[in-house]
């Protein structure tokens, strides 16, 4: 009996190595092993069970896998095999394949893929039970590991959960040419995907959420992956998109993704978001040669204007909460730009109202600048300064009661075009876009008047996105519905914006910096404070002792040639001004201390 097992096990050893070479030399796999030895009469037991891919990384370890078989049938094929026992699988994530001159390679990446799951399911067995499944993926920094306690293969059928926490169905067809996953939360408690969290440090958690994927070949070897994916209580956090975290809810989208040698992708023909009352089919392509080039195109004609404010996630957009319009809008939006060429980049975003109203404001009045109202200054969340902006307060000051200087030395500095838009100036962001991408960090912004403003009377400073695209919102609805006169919202402007430390208001700042009042304020002074605008709380930086920097009056021999050449002074102003101003009063004490 002991001579037949030893024979027994060198035939299954020499065996499953033949058949294993076989495997090998069909698929471009190195598969490696313990030892290999019958488990009773029906089974097949393999310890150490390596599979290393060409690259070369590992993509499978298996500290015990039990082939359920008749051993003397038994070809190593889904006919013959009744089922595989495996027992703490390692599996590692697979790194991208760069072409010679390091350009990836998608659509070669994506055949990989198949070709593994071709595999896959050339011996997935009608049964597979796995228990303990490591996971784990190498970012910039480390490498993380994730932990899945079970999974189930019944039929095309798979089943994985999480004790307590969530549950996994799916299916999948031949050669999992579609697959097809459902993930939920088990006992009102929501699924949260750590991948997310370790790769981009975000929050993603939800009740449900389900993935279509059908894949398909296409002509000169671009894979076509289309299906769908929708998502039920979903919430995101990230601190650059939010210091709230954002109750996205019910979202479901149908795409068709073109994958190429160098590029993806997105088929706006075939591809569709749908979020609460909003639709739309947006395209992408991104495509990498010498340098990456960027293509993203969006257009929405004639839609309920009151379908975009109804879907704003709740929370998100406070100001807005409970905002109702009236009317259609129609938006058309084109991103265009080749990294070798930043130069050439084209940007078109384009919101065309029709018959448009605000039929009821949300949580705020956006009319509230047209008339007297209190301003209330934020740091840290924490209240430092309340005031009205209006007549009742002694230091504020209409706009004819400021110095004529004033404003041309500000529009030159901040936003020279400010009577001429309507809240947003395409040239100044073409501009900013190209030099940030140039340099590949943020050097230069586009606000304009109208969105400093906003920012200080209706938002805080957190600068997120939320933040941002709120603005922008708001900028639009006062501009495009004239809540406010370009006048009155300049005037609040010089009335409420920091001039220095706690020096608030144009008053303030006519008093701290010169001891006197802003009717008086020359065109020296005024340029003055118009070139501290973008960083008053760091005057110091301005000065050296209590001299201005050289830069200062570069700026200031700037601005006067400029403010003359538009005619928002005369030459002879420009002639007579005095880059060099006379402090006096607290300024003078502040800086010298």
């Amino acid at each position: 009996m002991v001579c037949l097992c030893i024979v027994a096990s060198l035939v299954t050893s020499r065996y499953a190595a033949r058949k294993f070479q076989a495997i090998e030399k069909q698929y471009g796999l190195n598969i490696r092993y313990n030892s290999v030895s019958l488990n009773g009469y029906n089974s097949i037991l393999i310890k150490g069970l390596t599979i290393v891919s060409g690259n070369p990384d590992v993509l499978m370890y298996a500290n015990s896998f039990v082939i359920k078989a008749n051993f003397w049938k038994s070809n190593f094929s889904r006919e013959d095999v009744n089922g595989f026992e495996i027992r703490e699988l390692h599996i590692r994530h697979a790194r991208a394949k760069r072409m010679s001159d390091g350009r990836p390679d998608y659509a070669s990446l994506i055949k990989r893929a198949l070709e593994k799951t071709a595999f896959l399911y050339a011996f997935l067995p009608p049964y597979v039970s796995i228990r303990d499944i490591y996971f784990s993926c190498q970012n910039k920094e480390n490498e993380q590991t994730y932990h899945l306690p079970a999974l189930t293969i019944s039929g095309n059928r798979l089943m994985a959960e999480a004790p307590g926490q969530w549950v996994c169905h799916g299916m999948y067809n031949e050669n999992f040419s579609r697959i097809s996953l459902r993930l939920y939360a088990k006992e009102h408690e929501k699924v949260n995907l750590p991948f997310v969290t370790d790769y981009a440090g975000a929050t993603v958690k939800f009740d449900t959420l389900s993935i279509d994927l059908q894949t398909k070949k296409n002509i000169d070897n671009v894979q076509i992956l289309q299906g769908g994916i929708g998502a039920k209580g979903l919430l995101l956090h990230h601190k650059s998109l939010s210091p709230d975290v954002i109750n996205i809810g019910r979202l479901s989208a149908n795409y068709r993704l073109f994958v190429g040698e160098n590029f993806l992708e997105v088929d706006s023909s075939a591809t569709s978001v749908r979020y609460r009352q909003l639709s739309f089919n947006p395209f992408l392509r991104i495509e990498k040669n010498r340098k990456w080039t960027i293509r993203a195109a969006l257009d929405k004609n004639d839609f309920p204007a009151d379908n975009l404010f109804t879907s704003l996630p709740e929370g998100l957009f406070k100001n807005l909460d409970g905002l109702r319009v009236s009317g259609t809008l129609s938006y058309h939006f084109l991103l265009n730009v080749n990294m070798a060429m930043v130069n050439n980049l084209v940007f078109e975003s384009v919101v065309r109202p029709r018959n448009f109203k605000i039929v009821k404001y949300g949580n705020t009045d956006l009319s509230k600048m047209s008339k007297p109202f209190t301003h209330q200054i934020y740091s840290k969340d924490k209240m430092v300064r309340s005031f009205e902006v209006g007549v009742r307060n002694p230091d504020f000051r209409p706009f004819n009661a400021i110095s004529r200087y004033l404003p041309p030395a500000i529009m030159h500095g901040e936003d020279f075009a400010f009577y001429n838009h309507r809240g947003f100036y395409s040239e100044a962001f073409h501009k900013s876009l190209v030099e940030n991408i140039s340099t590949g960090s943020f050097q230069r912004g586009a606000s304009t008047l109208s969105m400093q403003l906003v920012k200080n009377v209706f938002l805080n400073q957190d600068k997120t996105m939320a933040r941002k695209l709120e603005e922008i919102l708001i900028v639009w609805l006062i501009e495009n519905n004239r809540l406010t006169s370009k006048s009155r919202m300049f005037e609040v402007y010089m009335n409420i914006i920091e001039w220095g430390p706690n020096v608030y208001g144009i008053t303030e700042a006519a008093r701290f910096y010169f001891a006197k009042d802003p009717s008086t304020l020359t065109l020296g002074e005024c340029i003055f404070l118009a070139y501290i605008i973008p960083n008053p709380r760091y005057l110091r930086n301005y000065f050296t002792g209590s001299r201005l920097k050289y830069q200062y009056y570069e700026f200031f021999s700037d601005a006067v040639r400029r403010m003359a050449q538009r005619n928002l002074i005369s030459w002879g102003d420009a002639a007579r001004a005095n880059a060099d101003v006379n402090f006096r009063g607290q300024a003078l004490e502040y800086l010298t201390r």
